[in-house]
């Protein structure tokens, strides 16, 4: 049986001398294991379509749990991320995120688009450390694991002038005028910038949900709180990470 998805090779294994075993990510049947035949030779016609970060329209051929690509299309190349050692690492965090917690042969919810997006904003120039921060929270939010953002968790207040505490243990806001020492475990007061971003992270459309603008010292303070909800969230931690987070020692 033929079928036929959109989707991006987010990992590659060799096989032999010119086969590999790709991994698709796709919104219809999530991760798809395929083999590509021949596809490391310099004149395959798959050569481009399995490449790392490839988006390719793929045609498998399914024979019973096993998948075998029978041609494919590109429809867009990621292929300058290899170009920066900085940016590959960290797609590379991404796509192993993004393997660990999508499920095979169950349909997922325009992952392939938000991937793609997150991809191209890696590609095209905007803060890394912002784009890995977007990400993981809005990576968060589509899995379930969404933070009480809209207001504190304890009076209901939208804002306050003392400030809001985040909670990244349990994922709720406090308003400083409720906050006390019953609220055990890490707390942080925001920066009013560190707020607006992660709200506009959360309740964006997908395709704005990038694009912020936001100091250094928010940035920072932004990165730390993304990263400690989004691994608290799915309890893993990820190689690509650290070693994305090691280079010019972050």
């Amino acid at each position: 049986m033929l079928v036929t998805y959109d989707g991006i090779v987010i990992s590659k294994r060799v096989v032999g001398e010119n086969g590999v075993y790709i991994d698709i990510l796709t919104d219809e049947q999530g991760i798809i294991e395929a083999a590509a035949h021949g596809a490391n030779k310099i004149n395959s016609n798959l050569l481009a379509s399995s490449a790392l970060f490839s988006y390719s329209t793929f045609c498998l051929k399914k024979s019973k749990l096993k998948y075998t690509v029978n041609s494919a299309k590109p429809k867009f190349s990621f292929h300058e991320l290899g170009n920066d050692i900085e940016k590959l690492a960290l797609a590379s965090y991404f796509a192993q995120a993004v393997k660990f917690c999508t499920p095979s042969e169950q349909p997922q919810d325009s992952i392939v688009r938000f991937f793609a997006i997150a991809l191209y904003e890696i590609m095209n120039g905007r803060s890394l450390d912002q784009v890995k921060a977007a990400f993981e929270l809005r990576y968060s939010a589509e899995l379930g694991f969404a933070p009480n953002l809209i207001s504190c968790d304890n009076c209901g207040s939208y804002e306050c002038e003392r400030g809001m505490y985040f909670l990244p243990e349990t994922a709720r806001l406090i308003c400083a005028d409720c906050f006390n020492e019953k609220f055990d475990g890490e707390h942080e007061l925001l920066f009013p910038e560190t707020l607006f971003a992660m709200r506009n992270i959360i309740f964006s459309p997908l395709e704005r949900c990038f694009k912020f603008d936001i100091r250094e010292n928010a940035a920072k303070q932004l990165s730390h709180i993304c990263e400690k909800h989004f691994l608290n969230s799915v309890e893993k931690g990820f190689p690509a990470l650290n070693y994305y987070k090691s280079l010019f020692f972050r």
